[in-house]
């Protein structure tokens, strides 16, 4: 039937076309990589969330060390760390993140990738990286972030277990 319209039940539409378009800009992230580490292959949780293999997840949180700008987690014997300068990032300014994984004081062969979330999905990915023990990344968030509530996510991955360390964003001007 030509120019008839499907009614939309309220709100229903607002949110994946919010999502949809916050997605979108997302995928833009792609200034992802200030480390001098060589990316590696894509990879396929508002604590740290943690998954194994074959052991059952045991977490210990790092608490609000660094005025809360560090989130830890440890689980089948290793630990990882994310330390990022704020909570509140400015677009197009550099954020610097670290990350620092450990098995048995060790530094550990690990990987990280990126996820971004608005209201609990996964929006975005970005990024992979392999490293051992240490790690810095820079990035700039776009335009497309601001006021959204956010959650950054670096997934580590080391010795068959998987880490997702969850960290708020309010993307500000």
């Amino acid at each position: 039937m030509m120019g008839s319209t499907v009614p939309a039940v309220a709100g229903s539409r607002k949110r994946p076309c919010l999502a949809a378009g916050l997605a979108a800009g997302l995928l833009v992230l792609g200034g992802c990589g200030g480390s001098s580490k060589s990316p590696a292959t894509q990879s396929t949780g508002t604590t740290p969330t943690v998954s194994t293999a074959t052991q059952t997840p045991q977490l210990v949180v790092a608490t609000a060390l660094d005025n809360a700008r560090t989130v830890g987690a440890t689980s089948g014997g290793v630990t990882a760390i994310l330390h990022a300068g704020t909570h509140r990032p400015k677009v197009e300014v550099r954020w610097p993140i670290h990350f620092t994984v450990t098995r048995g004081g060790r530094k550990a062969a690990a990987s990280v990738s990126y996820e971004y979330l608005f209201g609990g999905q996964v929006v975005a990915r970005r990024s992979h990286y392999t490293f051992k023990g240490r790690f810095s990344d820079v990035f700039k968030w776009p335009s497309s972030a601001v006021g959204y509530p956010l959650t950054f996510r670096a997934v580590i991955a080391s010795g068959g277990v998987t880490i997702d360390l969850d960290y708020p964003v309010q993307v500000s001007k």
